[in-house]
């Protein structure tokens, strides 16, 4: 599937999957990271979030792990195609055990009092570390949903079958949910949900990512994160870029996402570099 294919199903269906974008031992790799802290979690309560499901929030502030899942260039690519200038509202890993029920189908941006319908505000993305299947709790997705109020009485669902290594990707109007797990084995998939620049991000990742995590984090992640200037206006530390809180030299970013050579942003701490 090409770039401008996947784009298309996105906006006509609100959902598409890319298939194998991880090898099996990059994969192996964070379901290592990712094991053992979820294993310190407490179960989820409620039935929105579920009894028999463990989350992991803040993930960027706990593990490395999965950095290149966060940033991976098809998918920010993809995102950047809908949303112009997206930037990261939250990664948390779900892991769906044995047992789990259904998650209730709900929209990621119902919380954003816009009308619809109404251009994407989210590309919500869902990795698969473990396999997603219908039996053990596969995404379950209302294709076509994404500009409606409400769900229909009748409306027809898809689980969002993967193997590990493949990502689906929604628009966050689209109906969906947690599937029920009826398998014996848990089900392991990374979140990580993208909004526009100009709306309030879901973990305050400022607060949430210690200062001394986010100065080992590149540019490029620390600008998804919200550490940067969104048209040169919205985001800025004392009329500075925000990467120079970090001591980072900076440019100004045009407001079509290219540099601009002659605009180079002072950090808060002394002048442009």
């Amino acid at each position: 599937m090409t770039m401008s294919e996947a784009l298309r199903q996105l906006h006509i269906d609100g959902y598409v999957i890319l298939p194998g974008l991880l090898s099996s031992s990059q994969v192996e790799q964070i379901k290592g990271a990712l094991t053992p802290l979820l294993a310190r979690q407490p179960w989820a309560r409620g039935e929105f979030f579920g009894s028999r499901t463990r989350r992991l929030h803040n993930v960027l502030a706990k593990t490395r792990a999965t950095d290149d899942l966060v940033n991976h260039p098809a998918v920010v690519e993809l995102v950047r195609a809908v949303l112009g200038h997206p930037q990261v509202s939250i990664v948390n890993a779900i892991e769906i055990h044995p047992g789990e029920t259904a998650q209730p189908f709900h929209q990621d941006d119902v919380l954003f009092p816009i009308a619809r319908p109404h251009p994407p505000l989210i590309v919500n993305t869902m990795w698969a570390i473990t396999e997603f299947t219908r039996e053990n709790g596969a995404t379950v997705l209302v294709p076509k949903s994404q500009d409606l109020a409400a769900l229909p009485e009748t409306y027809q669902s898809v689980s969002a079958e993967m193997d590990p290594g493949s990502v689906l990707l929604w628009n966050g109007g689209l109906f969906h949910g947690g599937g029920a797990n009826h398998s014996v084995h848990a089900r392991l998939g990374l979140n990580v949900n993208y909004n526009c620049a100009w709306l309030r991000q879901q973990e305050n990742q400022y607060l949430a990512i210690p200062r001394e995590t986010a100065r080992e984090l590149p540019d490029d992640i620390l600008r998804l994160i919200g550490y940067d200037a969104f048209l040169n206006i919205y985001g800025l530390v004392d009329h500075a870029h925000p990467l120079g809180v970090l001591g980072r030299p900076v440019q100004l970013i045009d407001s079509a996402g290219g540099g601009n050579p002659a605009a180079t942003a002072p950090t808060p701490d002394g002048p442009g570099t």
